[in-house]
């Protein structure tokens, strides 16, 4: 038995061990190089058994379930095709196969009940392989004993088992290698050692057996790369959520917040919004990004004093925060009487509207402007980009296309909402 083939069956984490999730980088790389052989780092393959072993455990139980029913089902073939050993099939599959598999069906039922059972579940890829083997040997002995003219045909029943380890149990693919190997020794050795096998049938059946196992190893080797790269995805989407967790506490201990107006500040801005833009890159969504400035603030300064300003400022402020409703949504000051905001998952349609509610609700508010050429009241202008993130573009064109299309407001006569596309969304 080869050393990929053991530890495929034996890696799982010892009990209570808890290995450290690999580094975003790691994961991204492994996604991005493949595994061929279908083999992580020894730590993570490790993880990877211990994270999968309770899906596989049910996985086991139900196919297995379902395995027994067909196995004992094969009697009507027994009595069909050979018929002068039924007995004997009775007592291989019914006494001696059967009990072996409802214990270890039981044993798998209650994993938490007692060290037998801890032990099976540690070695679930040892019972398949086992009950595999024993079924075909089962299989063997049958055809060994039986006289009947039919009895060289039966032979093709071996594929019923190489596909029951391959692709209902879904062997680990280097234990299927193992599995499918087994199959064909005794598949070709119960032929030889029968004297009256037809020569002509010989070729044809061993073709078709050894046909089925690599078809079957194909898309077992299949099964497993998927899963496998599922399993990486998983761990990605989980140090996303990790990431975000820590620089959210981090940022708890850095002074992330504009003294004037209690918005987050530029830095934390930039930072959330990378954040956000590597989530959405990983779900293939939306992002939304509007930015905004009061109009003719200047004059609005030299008319009425800094202080004035300040407060106008802060009024500013609570519109955009009272009027973009959704939690994840995120505000900031972007310098002087620039504003920023990023919508996660918003599409054009939907931030469009939220930028015109934030202009509306500022007009609402009446604040005297004596000095604007647009009208007596603080107004502004809105510029909103969208698109939905994927590997060809950068969080910058986002931003940039937003600054471009609050140039395209501030140009049009100001007090208005102007949306820009971003190409390659």
């Amino acid at each position: 038995m080869s050393s990929q083939g053991v530890e495929a069956m034996t890696a799982v984490a010892p009990p209570g061990a808890q290995p450290a999730d690999p580094t975003q980088a790691d994961v991204q790389r492994m996604l991005s190089d493949g595994f061929p052989t279908l083999r992580f780092p020894r730590a993570l393959e490790q993880q990877f058994h211990a994270d999968t072993a309770d899906q596989r455990r049910r996985h086991f139980l139900a196919s297995g379930l379902i395995a027994l029913v067909v196995y004992n089902g094969f009697l009507l073939v027994d009595w069909l095709m050979a018929h002068d050993v039924f007995w004997l099939s009775v007592k291989l599959r019914l006494f001696l196969f059967s009990p072996a598999a409802v214990f270890s069906l039981w044993a798998f039922w209650t994993p938490k009940h007692g060290a037998l059972t801890r032990l099976a579940s540690a070695y679930a890829e040892v019972v398949v392989l086992a009950s595999g083997l024993i079924a075909a040997l089962s299989l063997a002995i049958i055809l060994s004993e039986t006289r009947s003219e039919y009895a060289h045909f039966y032979h093709v029943g071996f594929i019923v088992v190489i596909m029951y380890g391959n692709m209902v149990q879904r062997l680990r693919f280097w234990n299927a290698v193992l599995f499918s190997i087994a199959m064909l020794a005794i598949h070709v050795c119960g032929i030889l050692l029968l004297d009256n096998f037809p020569a002509r049938l010989l070729s044809p059946i061993i073709s078709l057996v050894a046909s089925t196992t690599l078809f079957t190893l194909i898309a077992n080797y299949t099964m497993e790369r998927d899963e496998r790269t599922h399993y990486l995805l998983t761990l990605k989407e989980r140090g996303l959520v990790r990431d975000l967790s820590r620089v959210h506490e981090q940022l708890q201990q850095l002074s992330r917040s504009d003294g004037l107006t209690g918005l987050f500040n530029r830095r934390h801005f930039q930072e959330y919004f990378q954040l956000v833009w590597d989530r959405a890159q990983h779900e293939q969504s939306m992002v939304s990004v509007l930015m905004v400035d009061v109009d003719h603030f200047k004059k609005y300064n030299d008319r009425y004093g800094h202080p004035a300003g300040d407060e106008c400022l802060r009024q500013v402020a609570q519109v955009l925060q009272d009027h973009l409703r959704r939690p994840d949504d995120l505000v900031a000051r972007y310098g002087g009487e620039e504003f920023i905001a990023v919508l996660p998952g918003a599409d054009a349609t939907a931030a469009a509207a939220a930028g015109e509610r934030v202009r509306q609700a500022l007009e609402a508010l009446q604040l005297r402007h004596e000095a604007s050429p647009i009208g007596a009241v603080v107004t502004m202008s809105v510029g909103v980009a969208s698109c939905q993130a994927d590997f060809l573009l950068k969080p910058a064109s986002l931003l940039s296309a937003a600054d471009d299309a609050l140039y395209q407001a501030k140009n049009g006569g100001r007090n208005r909402v102007s949306v820009k596309s971003v190409l390659g969304g």
